[in-house]
């Protein structure tokens, strides 16, 4: 519904007005009532109507004196007036301040039914317009903010400033890049950013967010007091409390703040400010929610070599050292630290260096069972750390949980006979194997091998047989001069048909456009 406020210095007609007149049939609710232009322009910050209803000639402000100055505080608002006089000077007057209409006392009901319409149907087509408006604004204020060339900057705030409710050109500011964290099923990310918009407004008339991405912002408010020197510790103060609030909500709000801005132009530097506090609490997280730019040093990423960290790891992981391992993770992150590294660096090395470890003990992880499952949720919780102390912890966890495979396997007496059959299928897998030589191998029964090879390895003997062969095929397919027939023989597949058909069941192209791909 839309809001009317109502304006009349005559007491009994104004509550005539207010409760006969049948305003919820017009999709109109009644905010409030004013004795006269001076109460109703205090109560209009109050009640934020969206239409007014006013008396032409009252004490203390009249109607016309009263409209003017409530268009200067809120342009989209309509106005109607009310007369008991009908004469040219009025209606010429409210033509003046852009009256959408004009009502004679006493009030007819059919008419005034009619004028409302009309209202009703501009405040759609003004909310309409608003709205593309407010889209557009977001997409140049967005440009604004990251645009790095001066002169586009400027044609981005001309374009600004013809829209409604445009941002100041001048005046101090301050800019806030945050980021939310829905820890709880029922904070829903969109609820929590209309809440940062609400509370927003409470600071002040002229404020702006705009989405960065699905739990990441961008905020611009402008300083309402005439304070000379930056009110740092209020803003500080008032994320820190959105914060608290958001986190009883099971919600988390990371903020960094920028310098204080005095000109809309300056955004894109504010911006970039405010993006490096917030990213400096990758470093700072144990300290606060809340950060504010200072004179950090430029970022700069170091000179490490995850391959060989991830060798120093290894060594360590194989030999269950686990205070080695915690020792070599924390020096491989050191430098980043030293030179605070964005994040995403860190997260892009810390990735090369996991990639090496799974390369390297791929073997053990495809044997242990639920193994590759539980190492897909941690990788995914490591490629998104709050803060390097939490990367340190996770990978330090991932490496000891490998270390401790490792011995599991070590202490299990079956292991050995399982790693036996593997060592003779990667040696022999070229010759015509069958289950019942590899068991005599081992001294044990086919059946028993069997049962035994798919409880320590999760597949059968077949499959990984059939698995060691495709990818010793897919290797020789690299080199031409072979045939396939030839291949086909050379990793133990007499029949070229069965061992096209098979390879093509395995990696979904047959031998001949599998090789065609690799060109």
């Amino acid at each position: 519904m839309y809001r009317i406020l109502l304006v009349d210095d005559e007491k009994l007609e104004l509550e005539a007005v207010a409760q006969y007149v049948r305003w919820a049939d017009m999709g109109i609710a009644v905010a409030d009532t004013a004795k006269n232009g001076r109460e109703a322009l205090q109560k209009m910050s109050l009640c934020k109507p969206d239409i007014i209803l006013t008396d032409v000639r009252m004490p203390v402000m009249d109607g016309l004196e009263f409209a003017r100055k409530a268009k200067q505080l809120d342009k989209h608002v309509k106005i109607v007036f009310l007369s008991g006089h009908d004469e040219f000077q009025y209606i010429k007057a409210a033509l003046a301040v852009e009256a959408v209409g004009y009502l004679l006392k006493p009030i007819d009901h059919e008419e005034l039914a009619a004028v409302m319409q009309r209202v009703i149907r501009k405040c759609e087509e003004d909310k309409q317009l608003l709205g593309s408006a407010e889209g557009l604004k977001e997409r140049l204020v967005r440009s604004l903010a990251f645009e790095t060339d001066a002169e586009v900057r400027r044609e981005w705030i001309q374009k600004i400033q013809r829209l409604p409710r445009p941002l100041p050109l001048a005046g101090r500011y301050v800019v806030a890049y945050a980021s939310l964290h829905a820890k709880s099923p029922g904070a829903r990310p969109a609820d929590l950013f209309a809440d940062v918009q609400h509370a927003l407004g409470h600071r002040g008339e002229h404020h702006y967010a705009w989405y960065l991405d699905e739990e990441r912002f961008c905020a611009i408010y402008y300083a309402e007091s005439s304070a000379e020197t930056p009110e740092q510790e209020e803003d500080a103060a008032f994320w820190k409390a959105l914060s608290a609030e958001f986190a009883s909500r099971g919600a988390g709000l990371a903020v960094g703040l920028s310098g204080e801005g005095r000109h809309l132009i300056d955004l894109h530097d504010r911006f970039e400010e405010a993006k490096l506090a917030h990213a400096s609490r990758f470093y700072d997280i144990g300290r606060a929610a809340v950060l504010a730019y200072g004179p950090f040093e430029s970022p700069k990423r170091p000179t490490v070599d995850p391959a060989a960290a991830a060798a120093a790891i290894g060594s360590a992981i194989s030999h269950a050292r686990l205070n080695e391992i915690d020792r070599h993770v924390a020096d491989f992150l050191a430098p980043y630290a030293a030179n605070r590294t964005p994040r995403e660096i860190i997260v892009s090395d810390t990735a090369h260096l996991l990639s090496e470890l799974d390369r390297q003990y791929a073997p053990l992880l495809e044997a242990t069972e639920g193994a590759r499952g539980r190492q897909e949720a941690n990788w995914k919780k490591m490629m998104e750390p709050e803060s390097l102390a939490e990367l340190r912890e996770q990978v330090s966890a991932w490496c000891r949980t490998l270390a401790g495979m490792i011995e599991a396997r070590e202490q299990d007496k079956h292991m050995p006979i399982v790693q036996r059959v593997i060592e003779a299928i990667d040696a022999r897998y070229s010759q015509p194997l069958t289950v019942e030589q590899l068991a005599a191998e081992v001294y044990l029964s086919p059946n028993y091998i069997r049962t035994l090879f798919k409880e320590k390895s999760g597949e059968t003997i077949l499959e990984y047989l059939t698995k060691v062969r495709i990818k010793r095929a897919s290797e020789l397919l690299k080199d031409r001069s072979l045939r396939v027939h030839e291949i086909s023989k050379a990793v133990g597949y007499e029949n070229v048909s069965y061992f096209c058909a098979l390879f093509h069941k395995h990696r979904g192209v047959t031998p001949n456009d599998y090789r065609k791909k690799l060109l």
